[in-house]
C-alpha cells in the first residue's frame, strides 16, 4: 500500500493537485491549484539539463544502496527529490512515490530492491523529459497555435502531426493509456480524476485535456513562450513568466505597451507642434518655403528614428530645439 495520496483534476478553468504524506504522524492534506494548463507549460519550458547532475547523484546513491541498504544513500535520494519538488509539482509526486518505495523496502527487506527502487528510472528522467518537451512544443506549433496561418480544423492538424511520426521517429507525442476515475472533488463538484503512477501520467492527462478542448495557444509577445489563450483571443501576454521583481509578462507587457503608446503620442505631439510653428514662420516671412520643407524632411526622418528606438525622446526634443 502506498504511503501517500496524490491526485489531480481540472475544474472551472483551473487544475488541482491534492496530496497527503501518510508517513507523518499527523498527515495533512495539501491542495495546490493553478490556471488551466500551467503545470504542463511550466514542465514544457523546464530547463532540465542543469538538473542532470542531481539525477546522476541519485543514481550513484541507489547503486550504493543496493549493496549496503544504508540510511545515508537513502537520505541522498530523498533530499535531492525534495529539492526537485520545489522546481515543479510533478516532482512532488516523484518525491512521495520514492519515499513510499523506500518505506516498503524497509518493511519488506526480503523483496527485490532493484525492482522496487529501479535506479535507471530516475537516471533517464532528464533525457525522457527533453524528448517530451520537444514533442509537446511541436504539438503546440503544428496543432494548437492560433497564429500559425493554417485555416484547418484542429482534428485535421492533429492527424497530420501524428502522421509525421511514421517518417520521423520521436517527432510526435505518443498518447499512452491512463486510468482515471469520476468522483466528487469538492462541495457538490464532480470531475474526472487521475491518481498517477508516474509523472508521465500527469503529462498525458494534461495533453489529453488540452487536445480535447482544442485549447488555443499563442506565443507571448514579451517572453516568447506559448500560453493558453483565455476567452479573449486578443491576449498577447502570458502569466507564466515572472521577472526578478515578481511581475508577470502580462503586467510588464501592459506597462510597456502603455509606455510605448504614451511616448509615441508625446513624440508626434512634439513633432506636430514644431511643424506648425515653423510652417507659420513661412507666412511671417521668417523662413523660405524651401528651407521649411528641407527641415521638414530631416525632422520626419529624426521622428521615425525616435519612434523605432534609434534615438531617445529627449535626444529628439534636443534636436528640434537646436535645428
Amino acid at each position: 500500500m502506498a504511503a501517500y495520496e496524490f491526485y489531480t483534476y481540472f475544474a472551472e478553468g483551473r487544475e488541482y493537485f491534492v496530496y497527503k504524506d501518510l508517513t507523518l504522524e499527523r498527515p495533512r492534506t495539501i491542495e495546490k491549484d493553478f490556471p488551466f494548463l500551467e503545470s504542463l507549460l511550466r514542465f514544457t519550458y523546464l530547463d532540465i539539463w542543469p538538473m542532470e547532475d542531481l539525477f546522476k547523484k541519485m543514481d550513484a546513491a541507489l547503486l550504493n544502496f543496493y549493496q549496503k541498504s544504508d540510511f545515508d544513500s537513502q537520505a541522498v535520494v530523498m533530499s535531492t527529490l525534495k529539492k526537485l519538488a520545489k522546481e515543479h509539482i510533478y516532482f512532488e509526486f516523484l518525491r512521495l512515490d520514492w519515499q513510499s518505495r523506500f518505506r516498503y523496502i524497509e518493511q519488506h527487506p526480503d523483496k527485490d530492491i532493484q525492482k522496487h527502487l529501479p535506479h535507471k528510472q530516475l537516471r533517464h528522467i532528464p533525457s525522457d523529459i527533453d524528448t517530451l518537451q520537444k514533442q509537446i512544443m511541436r504539438l503546440f506549433e503544428d496543432v494548437l497555435d492560433i497564429d500559425d496561418g493554417k485555416k484547418k480544423p484542429v482534428k485535421e492538424k492533429l492527424k497530420a502531426y501524428l502522421q509525421r511520426e511514421k517518417n520521423q521517429p520521436l517527432y510526435a507525442y505518443k498518447f499512452q493509456p491512463i486510468s482515471t476515475t469520476y468522483e466528487q472533488t469538492g462541495e457538490g463538484t464532480f470531475a474526472e480524476v487521475l491518481h498517477p503512477t508516474s509523472i508521465y501520467n500527469m503529462v498525458e492527462f494534461s495533453i489529453r485535456e488540452c487536445v480535447k478542448r482544442e485549447q488555443r495557444m499563442r506565443i507571448c509577445s514579451y517572453c516568447g513562450k506559448y500560453f493558453a489563450i483565455p476567452r479573449r483571443n486578443t491576449a498577447e501576454f502570458c502569466n507564466l513568466t515572472v521577472d526578478e521583481n515578481g511581475y508577470t509578462c502580462r503586467e510588464v507587457g501592459a506597462r510597456k505597451r502603455w509606455a510605448e503608446k504614451k511616448n509615441s503620442d508625446e513624440l508626434f505631439k512634439e513633432y506636430r507642434r514644431e511643424y506648425k510653428k515653423r510652417f507659420n514662420w513661412i507666412k511671417a516671412g521668417k523662413i523660405s518655403p524651401g528651407t521649411f520643407y528641407a527641415w521638414s524632411s530631416t525632422a520626419k526622418g529624426k521622428r521615425d528614428e525616435c519612434a523605432s528606438g534609434k534615438m531617445s525622446f529627449d535626444e529628439f526634443k534636443k534636436w528640434l530645439a537646436e535645428s
